[in-house]
């Protein structure tokens, strides 16, 4: 299993304990908040402090 696969199920884990019945929209906004997330963590782990990202 990939890196993405893995996000998308931990989306849809998440979408589920959270909601009721979550749609694929809900899961698909948390998985792009978790790529997001994982995005930033590398950032943070080469030393990049802060940068700006356009």
């Amino acid at each position: 299993m990939n890196e993405t696969e893995k996000l998308l199920k931990e989306a849809a884990s998440i979408a589920k304990r959270t909601f009721l019945d979550p749609s694929e929209e809900a899961v698909l906004e948390i998985f792009k908040e978790l790529c997001a997330e994982r995005d930033r963590m590398a950032w943070a782990t080469d030393g990049r402090d802060s940068a700006t990202v356009h």
